[in-house]
């Protein structure tokens, strides 16, 4: 499996079908994959280590500065995040990373889709986006 890198300042969501918003448990960037801190109902990175790490409620597409800053999560949405996904095809699979608020391409331990490579138009060659898809992580 290969991390995928998302640059922070790339990360512009295309269309959003389901968002939510909340404070941050702690600092985080945009197109970092989130999930709610069971202790305290914050927005805090997730991972595949884990069943409870993997349960993540989407991306995050503000960056969090500091504990408590609010920030918006998209559960389900159409999000350029930069080159991040120029090495795959269209209709693979995203995964979620065993490494904290990362995606990758293939299964972690605990193997979570969370969307697929979309085509997007803006001009008469394709460019490519994340299809995030989260419903059945809940």
């Amino acid at each position: 499996m290969s991390d995928l890198t998302i640059t922070a300042t790339d990360v512009a969501p295309i269309e959003i079908f389901e968002q939510m918003t909340g404070p941050a448990e702690e600092a985080l960037n945009a197109g970092e994959m989130v999930r709610l801190a069971t202790g305290s109902g914050k927005i805090t990175p997730g991972n595949a280590t884990a069943a409870a790490e993997a349960r993540v409620i989407g991306m995050a597409i503000k960056t969090a500065d500091f504990a408590n800053d609010s920030i918006t999560v998209v559960k389900r949405g159409i999000i350029d995040v930069g080159d991040a996904l120029d090495g795959m095809d269209y209709d693979d699979a995203v995964y979620l990373s065993n490494t904290d608020g990362t995606l990758g391409t293939a299964a972690a331990t605990v193997s979570t889709i969370v969307g697929r490579v979309v085509p997007v138009w803006g001009s008469s060659t394709a460019d490519k986006a994340l299809f995030l898809d989260l419903p059945a992580n809940l």
